[in-house]
């Protein structure tokens, strides 16, 4: 190994060690900091990675760099809770070309910290190029038996990034900036991002959405399958290590509003196996044992914090749990791996929150694997087979399709009420729209019940193409309707406004077609009231209650919410434009 320079010695005494937590993406649990360096400016370089240029060019890369992990990982130590936590650490691809490089010390360095050797987590990126992609694998092969996690970071941006993912087979992967910035308000993004999450859990890796700065990013990552985030929205890197805590966004709109799917938790739940789980840690003997218990057919293997890493099948041992010399052929191990290791199959892992199209989309994609890893606050509490989730979907489809109106096929009370109540107990921005048609009596005596439901359906077609495709739209039953909006940069109050008014307008044109030509002329009908006198009534419309909520919002209950909209529907049938607009 190269010595050092006393100008280097200098330097490391000068640079510091910055973290910023990686977090579980549902429950905001952290999950382990990742290193930044801070103070190369001060050291008269323009960026980190010019630092690192130079200790390339004066071949003590690697020796500096050993130098570092143990600055780090000392710093890493001070961290309350550092024993149950992951350090993700920036490895420059290039040490690895440096004529100085041996094994083991890592595994020494971590050893004199008492830090088991999954708690650190390589990460490899493409910001400088990989001249010899075979080299570099052959050496992350080496990490990789050393028995460390790897991270590919920046997955997405260099071109041989899905190279990496097939040759290294990493633990985890961090999607790119680049593909986060904005996600929710461009839909290419989300499609590209949604494929790597995809593909990256089929391969058993979890996914880390990296430099979300935004809460509707957040949103948008849980949506598309995510497993962990990091970026300022959570917390900016810290030189301060108290600052680090067990648990970020415990007031996020994001993790108050899971509340919508406790429906879709409670069916996963009851199908839910528990099989017992084996730590990596343990040994082949203990699996054997497991696997010989009477119905066991699988294993998942979990992690000192019981975040899974895979299953083992049956079929993986029946020849070494049929063979007299197999047990003891299996502790013959020649690298850092547990006895385990070897054995492990990937399989999807998916949150218990997780909306339920994920996981089926996840578990569809996996053409190998018979079911799913369901987690809780990233740790494992159970076992979906193939079998269970059908039987999910079923039970789902069918609370759904009790839920549907008969007529509409629009979501009915239960679901219109489970929306309005996560709006009011998150507190998010959002415009809900209560609508009832103006003169539909009448209508429905005279023309008959059959034309009463074609004037329904058309209604429940218009708001399809009307509103925008994010709106929730739900039919409350006869001739009242309603839509909830949450409200974005994009998706303004005013925006919102002018497609309800809109609608309305749009209404009261096409409705007309429904009458004969000379009630259509005439500008009424001409009917008995229920008193039996001859008299003339409107033609068809609608009126719409559009209600403005926030955090600050009077309305605190949803029964609250149904007595404002009762009260305003006179207000709005009396309009001149058919709205009654509150809380703006």
């Amino acid at each position: 190994m190269e010595p050092l320079h006393p100008l280097y010695h200098h330097y490391l005494e000068i640079l510091d060690v910055a973290f910023q937590p990686v977090v579980d993406i549902h429950s905001g649990a952290i999950f382990g900091v990742e290193a930044l360096l801070r103070g190369t400016d001060t050291l008269g370089f323009e960026s980190i990675a010019s630092f690192f240029d130079r200790l390339y060019e004066e071949n003590i890369l690697y020796t500096f760099d050993l130098r570092l992990r143990e600055k780090v990982i000392e710093k890493f130590c001070t961290i309350e809770g550092y024993e149950s936590l992951k350090l993700f650490y920036n490895l420059d691809n290039r040490v690895l070309e440096m004529t100085d490089f041996s094994k083991g010390n890592t595994h020494r360095l971590l050893k004199r910290y008492n830090l088991d050797h999954k708690a650190i987590v390589f990460e490899v990126s493409e910001h400088n190029e990989i001249l010899n992609l075979d080299h570099f694998t052959q050496l992350m092969h080496h990490y990789e038996d050393e028995g460390f996690c790897i991270a590919i970071d920046d997955f997405g941006i260099g071109q041989s990034g899905y190279k990496l993912l097939y040759h290294c087979a990493p633990n985890i992967i961090k999607i790119d900036r680049f593909f986060l910035t904005s996600i929710d308000k461009d839909p290419k993004k989300k499609l590209l991002a949604r494929n790597m999450v995809q593909l990256s859990t089929l391969m058993g890796c979890r996914v880390v959405a990296e430099g979300v700065e935004s809460e509707r990013e957040l949103m948008v990552c849980k949506e598309i399958g995510c497993h962990m985030v990091q970026g300022y929205y959570i917390q900016r890197p810290t030189l301060d290590c108290s600052l680090i805590v067990d648990k970020y966004l415990i007031d996020s709109i994001g993790f108050r509003g899971e509340k919508h799917s406790l429906s879709n938790q409670k069916i996963v739940l009851k199908r839910l196996e528990p099989l017992k789980s084996i730590m990596i840690s343990d040994t082949m003997e203990t699996l054997l044992d497991l696997l010989n218990e009477k119905g066991t057919y699988l294993v998942p293997v979990v992690d000192n914090a019981m975040q899974p890493l895979g299953i083992i099948h049956e079929h993986q041992l029946k020849a070494i749990a049929c063979s007299p010399y197999g047990r003891s052929l299996t502790q013959n191990r020649s690298s850092n791996l547990s006895a385990l290791e070897t054995y492990i199959e990937p399989i999807p892992v998916v949150d218990l929150t997780m909306p339920l199209e994920t996981m089926i989309e996840l578990f569809s994609l996996s053409q190998n694997a018979p079911g799913v890893l369901i987690v809780e606050s990233s740790r494992y509490i159970g076992y979906l087979s193939a079998r269970e989730m059908i039987e999910v979907v079923h039970e789902r489809n069918l609370i759904r399709a009790r839920d549907e109106n008969p007529l509409t096929r629009l979501p009915g009370n239960f679901r219109i009420n489970e929306y309005i109540a996560n709006v009011i107990e998150s507190g998010t921005d959002a415009v809900l729209a209560y609508f009832d048609f103006d003169h539909f009596k009448p209508y429905n005596d005279y023309y008959g019940f059959r034309n009463g439901d074609r004037v329904i359906l058309l209604f429940a077609e218009l708001m399809h193409k009307v509103l925008c495709t994010d709106y929730f739209k739900g039919h409350i039953g006869g001739d009242d309707f309603f839509v909830g909006a949450i409200l974005d940069e994009i998706q303004t109050f005013e925006k919102v406004r002018g497609e309800i008014e809109t609608l309305i307008a749009t209404f009261s044109d096409e409705v007309q077609a429904f009458y004969e030509p000379a009630d259509r002329e005439r500008g009424c009908i001409v009917a008995e009231d229920r008193d039996g006198n001859s008299r003339e009534f409107k033609l068809l419309g609608v009126s719409s209650v559009v209600i403005r909520m926030g955090s600050n919002s009077v309305i605190t209950s949803s029964e609250h919410l149904q007595r404002t909209f009762a009260m305003e529907k006179k207000t709005a049938k009396k309009s001149p434009d058919h709205m009654s607009i509150i809380g703006y």
